[in-house]
This record gives C-alpha cells, sequence and structure tokens, in this order.
C-alpha cells in the first residue's frame, strides 16, 4: 500500500510538472476549446466548418445585462467585428473586435446600435445602422474600428426602413429592406453634411423571399465579387447587382443564423446564435 501511495503521489506530481511546462493559451481560446468543432453541408455543396467560438453569456446573466449575437462583418486582414444586441434588442448593445483566429481583441464600450444586424466593412472603417424602434428615421454610424468608436453619422431617408448593410465603396451603402413579395435593395449615398440622400430610381426588387420560418426574418446582407447575398433562417439567396440570377441556398441545419460576411478571398463565413459559433468557408 505504501508503495502503491508513492507512486501515485510521484504521478499527480509529473502531470503538474507537465502541465506547468506548457504554454498557456489565452482566455479566448480555453473557452473556444472547450466546444466542439462542427461541419455543416449547405445544398450547393459548399461546405463549412467551425472557425471558433465568440463571447456568449454565462447562464447566470439575465436582464439588461444580457448580450445576443445580431451581426458580423470582416476587414481584409480577416479581423471580425461582431455586434452583440443587449436584452430588447431595440437600442443599445457593442461590438467585439476578433482575429482571424477567434482571439478577442477589443470590446466597445455601450453603443447606439438598434437591432444591431447591420453592420459592414470598407475602406478602413466600419459602418452600422442604428435602427432604434420606433423611430421613422435611422442613423448610419462611421465607427472607427481600432477604438470602436463612431466618428461620423448621417441620417437615412425616412422611406428606407433597413433590415440589414453592406457598403458598396465608402460612399455608397445598400441597404435591404423586406417589401411585399420580396426584397427593395436600396442605395444609399453619404456625402459630407449629417443627411445621406438617394435616389429611388437606383431602388431595385427582387422578388421571393426566402426562409424557414414564418416569419421571413432577414439575418444578414453581404457582397462577394459581383453578388450580393441574403440571409434569413435556413436559407440564403445570391443575386447579382442588378436583381437577377437569383439562387436560393439551404443551410440544412435549423440553428437561427446571425449574419454573412464575405472574405476577401471570396470564402464565406456564417454566424449563428445561442452557441454562438462562427463558421467559416472550406
Amino acid at each position: 500500500m505504501k508503495n502503491k501511495s508513492v507512486r501515485s503521489v510521484t504521478t499527480v506530481l509529473c502531470a503538474l510538472v507537465l502541465l506547468n511546462s506548457i504554454p498557456f493559451p489565452s482566455a479566448i481560446s480555453v473557452y473556444a476549446g472547450t466546444n466542439s468543432v462542427h461541419t455543416l453541408k449547405f445544398s450547393n455543396n459548399i461546405k463549412v466548418k467551425t472557425l471558433f467560438y465568440p463571447y456568449r453569456d454565462p447562464a447566470n446573466i439575465k436582464g439588461t445585462a444580457a448580450k445576443g449575437l445580431q451581426g458580423i462583418t470582416a476587414d481584409p486582414k480577416n479581423n471580425f467585428y461582431l455586434t452583440y444586441g443587449t436584452a430588447d434588442k431595440t437600442t443599445y448593445g457593442y461590438i467585439y473586435k476578433y482575429s482571424s483566429k477567434g482571439k478577442l481583441l477589443k470590446k466597445s464600450k455601450k453603443l447606439t446600435i438598434g437591432h444591431g444586424q447591420a453592420i459592414s466593412y470598407m475602406d478602413g472603417f466600419l459602418y452600422q445602422i442604428a435602427d432604434i424602434k420606433g423611430q421613422k428615421s435611422y442613423m448610419l454610424q462611421k465607427i472607427n474600428p481600432e477604438t470602436l468608436t463612431v466618428v461620423k453619422k448621417w441620417r437615412i431617408p425616412s422611406a428606407i426602413h433597413p433590415n440589414v448593410l453592406a457598403m458598396q465603396d465608402a460612399n455608397t451603402a445598400i441597404a435591404v429592406s423586406k417589401a411585399g413579395d420580396g426584397y427593395d435593395i436600396n442605395k444609399i449615398h453619404l456625402g459630407k453634411g449629417p443627411e445621406a440622400t438617394r435616389d429611388w430610381r437606383e431602388k431595385i426588387h427582387v422578388k421571393g423571399l426566402i426562409g424557414k420560418t414564418p416569419k421571413k426574418e432577414i439575418q444578414g446582407f453581404a457582397i462577394g465579387g459581383h453578388s450580393y447575398y441574403l440571409l434569413s433562417n435556413g436559407e440564403y439567396m445570391t443575386f447579382d447587382r442588378n436583381g437577377k440570377n437569383i439562387k436560393r441556398v439551404s443551410l440544412n441545419t435549423a440553428r437561427e443564423p446571425e449574419g454573412i460576411a464575405i472574405l476577401k478571398n471570396g470564402k464565406l463565413v456564417i454566424a449563428f446564435n445561442k452557441l454562438n459559433e462562427i463558421f467559416i468557408q472550406q
């Protein structure tokens, strides 16, 4: 018995020495490492695999302290910017910045972001629409991606009630609204003053709603090459900049998506909530 006890103590001490000799990863890596890696195959044969797990609330977080993942965009270095709405998802939220490997780089202070799904990156800045529930017009915000602070605002024409956003260039935003039997694709022009403008003749209407839930919620929007990507629950659709060549793609999962991004190399990135999991195209 004595020899067995000595061997047991020796084994534990050796294990502790070995553990201390291993470089300890960052907190975000430990957090992600506790989750499984998953693979999804869409109906167009695109495969996506878990890239990382971003922040999600611990089980004991309730009320206004709770935060829910709402949107995603990426810069040319494949840093990811994730929007989180607070509990009511109508006024306030945060932006979390992650590296291409899923390391948390920065978290913003509390911002006015509305529901939070409308976010896009272009030419060194983030653009985000603060769609405050009950207001007739919304604010488009230009945000410094290093400090995650607002540097400029524009008022969007009240005729537009955008759900999601993608930047075409530094002076032109594309905002999408669900309208009737499909979607309105609106161009919003950003000038030097506080008012954004639009020409109604530039608007295109894409017929056919997507989504596998009754409300056909819009969950994300991105531009990749010459195509627009519009995301809903269970499906996304692509179409060209004239609203033609429409293709529907099933996600083959019942999980709720919360944003889509197209990287500089053309790969698709998609975010899902609850577990808050980020997938990247293989």
